[in-house]
């Protein structure tokens, strides 16, 4: 048969005729039933023209033919557990089919399952889960068995009983699965620790509830016993129980026991402070018996007094020297254990020493000493005869790098805070010197940088120069010639006090722009030795109220990496006076003392204390009734010494309290000091410059010569006779931030104002 094509054929829903295309072949939109009408047209084209073969049958519609769940199986522990399975359906040709399954349990007393196939365990057990769609299913095995997570005591602990009875109720626990449900059938073990007594039965199989429960019998100590609960999986608790006595008895226990330092060397002793009480419900005996033990070999017995229940007793123990290593100190009650108390487990404290090795050296004396990298050799100097000259310590020699470091007084926990360190003196020799020679000891450290040795260790008093402390002045606002002149008189009477120099810090490497130290102030590109002082004289707020400030603005950091919050003596500060104040001041003769007061600031007086942690109770910050008082040893030995020993009003050196700002916490307390350079007043005249001002420069880093000291007495008080017009230097601490630099003027810490 033949075909014939038109040249057009009609659109569907225009019934315009569509274009052809070159090979004369229409572009159309093909839908359904054009593809059923031509391919009814392609079968009746090939019936033409090859031959008739007959009808074509149409293709199979696909239909779901097999079903499979994924997981195959699976294991719940514990009951309310869930996890999802998923059906995958796929029909006759192999092909996925999305279509509708059903879901269903075998056991609801298992485990249920939701529409969306996702399981639920209700109960232990073995169950079947089944997926249906059309006339085709499949199944997954589906197994609950709850496992131990945590055995928890229902009732029964903390009882009391007398030792070597039945507790008044028995132990009841219950093993729960991890959603906290019990678990039934597994054997629980009940086990006593040593002398807590025994347990009837010792083993019991959780009920439907997951219970078990035991009689427990107390064993022979008295007070605190305990009993193991295993399950099965490590899952274990412990009960508690104390065991009582007919008869009231003690229990004796140390509760404190501070050791003055865990670190000392082989020539040190150390402070023990303890605290002993009786816990119990009965007396101690008369008399006991306290052991101080080092590893183990009694150093000291004492008998304490009776103790009665509830009340406790100090005692005190001074140990030592020790040999070098490590070694274990403790505290023993009733060492023969001759008591009959409630626990002797708390009769015993212990402490860990590290002792290290100590030698003395003597004036005069050299030594030849060697390290190995890292170790920190230590020595003793003890000086019986005070100078005014300088205590010189010498590492020459030898080969590696050794640092020195020496200190006077007590040893601090680390050499980096020691007073002098190597590396502040030119040369090859590592040099400190020390001002003025103190009768007491001294002590010098040093640290294997690198291997080194053997190197010569020299002490000696004078023959070798000091260099003095440079107070470099530099006017942003100059003053009159005559106002100049007492800035210059007041920075020498500090280079007086102040009797070695500090190592120089050069800001060429890291130049601090203009400003940095306040309005006005130049940059800073060069070296400072060893302190610059600006020096503002402009307006502040006219007549009266504020006269001055003055403060530290950069501060030297030791130089060591691993002290790196450790801050050192000041390399620049401000002080800046009122122009409309100072011809008052000098026509009241108190320009010199206020000068000098300000430099004090400057230096670190009350402005850096709080950085070196030498203020106790500030009472700056919502505390203005404190007892505020600086802690620094060599100011404190001088308070007493110029008649502060009979202070009774609170700690010495007492400071100016009420909370104040700018008063308050950084000057010596009027009350107490009256007619002393560094309180808040000042009078006519010059003020005293007393040795325990100078002696607190020396407690922040300074070397210092108290000799020239003015004369100065506490006078308890009394009131001092013709002290003229006050000036009252409040608001007289500049608050700036305190930058912390390195030699090379590199910033490493910002102390911010508190």
């Amino acid at each position: 048969m033949r075909i014939n094509f038109s040249r057009s054929v009609p659109r569907p829903d225009r019934g315009a005729p569509l274009p052809l295309t070159q090979e004369g072949a229409a572009i159309m939109k093909t839908s359904a039933t054009t593809l059923v009408a031509r391919t009814l047209l392609l079968a009746a084209v090939a019936g033409c023209g090859g031959g008739d073969t007959g009808p074509v049958t149409p293709p199979e519609p696909p239909r779901p033919a097999t079903i499979t769940i994924e997981p195959a199986s699976a294991t719940l522990t514990y009951i309310t557990q869930s996890t999802p399975f998923s059906a995958n359906v796929r029909d006759q040709f192999g092909s996925s089919m999305a279509v509708t399954v059903t879901w269903s349990g075998s056991d609801d007393n298992v485990f249920t399952v939701d529409a969306n196939g996702t399981v639920t365990a209700v109960g232990n057990g073995t169950g079947t889960l089944t997926a249906t769609t059309a006339s085709i299913s499949a199944t997954a095995q589906v197994t609950v068995q709850q496992r131990a997570s945590a055995v928890g005591i229902v009732s029964g602990n903390n009882q009391e009983a007398l030792r070597n009875e039945p507790l008044p109720e028995p132990l009841v626990v219950q093993v729960e699965d991890r959603g906290g449900h019990g678990v039934a059938g597994l054997p629980v073990v009940f086990r006593p620790s040593s002398e807590s007594g025994s347990a009837s039965p010792d083993s019991v199989v959780t009920d439907d509830q997951g219970q078990a429960s035991t009689v427990w019998t107390l064993g022979s100590k008295f007070g605190a016993q305990s009993l193991t609960i295993w399950a099965p999986g490590g899952v274990q608790n412990i009960a508690a129980a104390r065991a009582t006595s007919d008869n009231p008895l003690p229990d004796l226990s140390v509760e404190r026991f501070l050791v003055s330092r865990l670190d000392p060397t082989s020539l040190e002793t150390v402070d023990i402070d303890a605290r002993i009480a009786n816990n119990g419900d009965g007396e101690s005996p008369d008399s006991f018996a306290v052991s101080l033990m080092l590893d183990g070999t009694t150093l000291e017995t004492i008998h304490m007094a009776q103790l009665q229940p509830e009340d406790t007793a100090n005692i005190t123990f001074t140990a030592g020297p020790f040999e070098a290593g490590s070694r274990k100190l403790a505290l023993q009650l009733d060492p023969d254990k001759e008591i009959d108390e409630w626990e002797k487990a708390n009769n015993l404290l212990e402490a860990s020493l590290s002792v290290a090795r100590q030698e003395v050296i003597g004036l005069g004396q050299a030594s030849m000493v060697s390290g190995t990298l890292d170790e920190v050799l230590h020595y003793r100097i003890d000086i019986e005869t005070a100078s005014s000259e300088a205590l010189n310590v010498e590492v020459s020699g030898g080969e590696g790098d050794p640092d020195l470091f020496v200190t006077y007084g007590q040893r601090p926990d680390n050499y980096h805070k020691y007073r002098c360190f190597s590396g502040e003196q030119p040369g090859d020799a590592e040099l400190c010197q020390l001002l003025p020679t103190r009768v007491g000891s001294y002590h010098v450290a040093i640290h294997a940088y690198s291997t080194f040795g053997p190197v010569e260790l020299k002490v000696s008093v004078g023959g070798i120069p000091v260099d003095p402390f440079n107070i470099e002045l530099v006017f942003v606002d100059p003053g009159t010639d005559a106002q100049n002149r007492v800035f210059r008189d007041a920075a020498e009477r500090w280079e007086s006090v102040i009797a070695r120099d500090v190592f120089d810090v050069d800001f060429s490497f890291s130049p601090r722009e203009a400003g940095t130290c306040g309005r006005g102030t130049p940059a800073i590109n060069d070296v400072v030795d060893d302190i610059r002082m600006f020096v503002r004289i402009d307006s502040i707020d006219g007549p009266g109220t504020i006269l001055g400030r003055a403060g530290p603005c950069i501060a030297r950091r030791v130089p060591f990496e691993a002290a790196p919050d450790l801050p050192g003596p000041v390399v620049v500060g401000v002080m800046e006076f009122d122009e409309d104040d100072l011809p008052r001041l000098e026509a009241a003769g108190t320009l010199v003392s206020t000068i000098t007061h300000e430099m004090g600031h400057v230096l670190g007086f009350g402005t850096m204390w709080e950085d070196y942690e030498l203020i106790q109770n500030p009472s700056v910050g919502g505390n203005p009734s404190a007892d505020t008082h600086f802690t620094g040893p060599l100011a404190r030995a001088a308070f007493e010494s110029a008649g502060g020993r009979n202070y009774r009003g609170g700690a010495s050196v007492p400071l100016e309290n009420g909370g104040n700002r700018g008063s308050a916490d950084s000057h010596w307390r009027e009350s107490v000091f009256e007619r002393e350079l560094m309180t808040p007043f000042l009078s006519a005249g010059i003020e005293p410059f007393s040795a325990i001002t100078i002696e607190s420069m020396a407690d922040i880093g300074y070397e210092v010569d108290p000799t020239v000291a003015d004369r100065y007495r506490i006078t308890g008080g009394a009131p001092a006779a013709d002290q003229g017009p006050v000036v009252y230097l409040g608001d007289d601490i500049l608050r700036m931030p305190i930058s912390v630099v390195d030699r090379q003027g590199r910033v490493v810490r910002v102390l911010r104002p508190r």
